[in-house]
Order: C-alpha cells, then sequence, then structure tokens
C-alpha cells in the first residue's frame, strides 16, 4: 500500500490533501465514512461543526435561525421583576384627569405619574430601523365593597420610554358585589415601538389612580392593598416589564 500526501498549488502538503487556493464543490459534500460508506451529506440549512482533533466532523442543526437581508431579528430580550408596587391608599378617589396622551412626561406636576420602582430597564440601539416589543403585567388590588353594587376603582399605566410616555392603557377594578373580602384582577399592555434613536435607552412604567365609584377603597398595583384580611400577597401580584428589541438584518457584501 502506497500513502502520499497531494498538494495542489504547493510544494509542501501538510495534510493528506493540501490546497492551496480556492475550492468549489459543486455536488454533495459528505463527511463520516468509511472505507465501504461514502458519509452523509447533510440536509438543508445544517452546519457543518468540528468535533475537535482526529475526529470526523458532524452536520448539525443550527439553533440560531437564518435571517436574510430586510428581516427583523431579536438582539436583545430581557425582563424585569418588581414586588414593591404602589399603593395608593384611600385617602384619595383619584386625580379625575381622565385621559392622557402619548408624550407626557414620568415627572410632570399634572396629570402626577407614580413610577413602579423597580422595573427600570435599560436597553441600547444599533441600528435605526428597529422595533422594540415592551410587554408590562402586574397585578391589581381594591378594597371589599360589601354589599355595595357597580363599585369600581378606574386607572391608567403607561410605559415610558427616557421618562417620555410612549404607550398606554386604562381599565378598572370591579368590586364583587357580597364577596366578603378583598378585589384583584390582573393589568396587561403590550405595544411596539418602531425606530427609536440609535443608543441607550432607559424603559419604565408608572399608573395612575383616575377615579373611584365612592371614596374610601383602598386601591394598589403591583402589591396589596393595606385593609383588612389579606388574601393575597405581593409575590402573587407582582409586576413584570418584558421587551424585546428586533433590528433589521444588513448583509454586507
Amino acid at each position: 500500500m502506497v500513502r502520499s500526501q497531494v498538494g495542489i498549488n504547493t510544494t509542501n502538503p501538510r495534510s493528506t490533501l493540501d490546497i492551496n487556493g480556492d475550492l468549489t464543490i459543486r455536488n454533495e459534500l459528505k463527511v463520516g465514512g468509511t472505507a465501504t460508506t461514502a458519509g452523509i451529506p447533510g440536509s438543508d440549512k445544517y452546519l457543518l461543526v468540528s468535533q475537535g482533533p482526529n475526529m470526523a466532523p458532524q452536520w448539525k442543526a443550527s439553533k440560531v435561525g437564518f435571517y436574510e437581508a430586510g428581516e427583523y431579528r431579536i438582539i436583545e430580550s430581557r425582563f424585569t421583576t418588581d414586588q414593591v408596587g404602589i399603593n395608593f391608599g384611600n385617602v384619595s378617589p383619584g386625580d379625575g384627569v381622565a385621559t392622557s396622551t402619548t408624550g407626557e412626561t414620568l415627572t410632570q406636576a399634572s396629570p402626577k405619574w407614580t413610577e413602579i420602582p423597580g422595573l427600570a430597564t435599560n436597553f441600547n440601539i444599533s441600528n435605526a430601523d428597529n422595533r422594540v416589543n415592551l410587554n408590562f403585567q402586574t397585578g391589581i388590588e381594591m378594597s371589599d365593597v360589601g354589599t355595595l353594587d357597580s363599585q369600581f376603582v378606574r386607572f391608567v399605566c403607561g410605559i415610558f420610554v427616557d421618562n417620555i410616555l410612549v404607550s398606554l392603557r386604562s381599565d378598572q377594578i370591579n368590586g364583587v358585589y357580597g364577596k366578603g373580602n378583598k378585589n384583584q384582577s390582573i393589568f396587561t399592555l403590550n405595544y411596539i415601538i418602531q425606530n427609536l434613536a440609535v443608543g441607550s435607552h432607559v424603559a419604565k412604567v408608572g399608573c395612575r389612580r383616575i377615579t373611584s365609584s365612592n371614596n374610601g377603597y383602598h386601591f394598589a398595583i403591583g402589591r396589596t392593598t393595606t385593609d383588612g384580611t389579606q388574601v393575597a400577597n405581593n409575590f402573587m401580584l407582582g409586576s413584570i416589564l418584558k421587551f424585546n428589541t428586533h433590528e433589521k438584518v444588513i448583509v454586507n457584501n
């Protein structure tokens, strides 16, 4: 048996086949073969992965999707949680301001927003063509309404980017007649921001109590109220802010 090394464009081959130049393959590339088998050509969109020295490489499915120019891909995904929440108490039925508009600030005097303290999240944008998907969810609690019918607390929560309101949703929690204990509900807000400026940003959540059907009802967001028998806890009513940052794929030729 004769063993030799073959060199193409080299007189000093360093392996069984040493090509000093481009390689064009017009059909299948098969790996893992033996003296009696031709090897495996792999499947569509599989990657050829090294298994280390003296080991044949293997075809493996990519755990990351393949993206084409013009598509959007997630470059960052993050979430923050909070169990401190906001306790609005029962001193005021609300600020009486029925509506808000995007562009309001988290620090303005009226209407006055209260931040959920632990949800502030820093994130970066590197491509001006982007989409940021924000999801906020929290628990709500109000006092027992006893045998009074049609009782409620109306409120609004919003997402702020760099202290500017970009998304909001108003809602109300309705007291259950004759329930005999406090009332709870879930609040969710989803929003997609398009084409944020390149650079660093901060996402925050703020809420306000708008009005109530009667004075004296305790109301809290992301935590329990302080009145009556506790039938939930701050863990059960805690808040979460999650976001995915998508940027447009750029393929450099």
